[in-house]
């Protein structure tokens, strides 16, 4: 398993100091695209151009930005 983590970006950013443990890069990609969905889904204000879930690596490389979105289409 690698470790990989989930900031916030936007208009409201937070930084994941814990990450979440992945199987690979693919499955980190989902889990990111989980967390902004959930987030579009449970505040609707969040979606807008520019917010977005960042999924970094353990060497902190960006590898993926999921937007906040409120429906599962919205994948990128």
């Amino acid at each position: 398993m690698e470790k990989f983590y989930f900031d916030l970006v936007g208009d409201v950013a937070a930084s994941d100091p814990i990450g979440h443990d992945c199987a690979n890069a693919e499955e980190a990609r989902e889990h990111g695209r989980f967390i902004a969905h959930r987030i579009g889904t449970e505040k609707p204000q969040m979606v807008r151009p520019g917010n977005h879930i960042c999924v970094r690596d353990e060497g902190g490389y960006a590898i993926y930005r999921a937007p906040i979105a409120t429906t599962a289409a919205a994948k990128h």
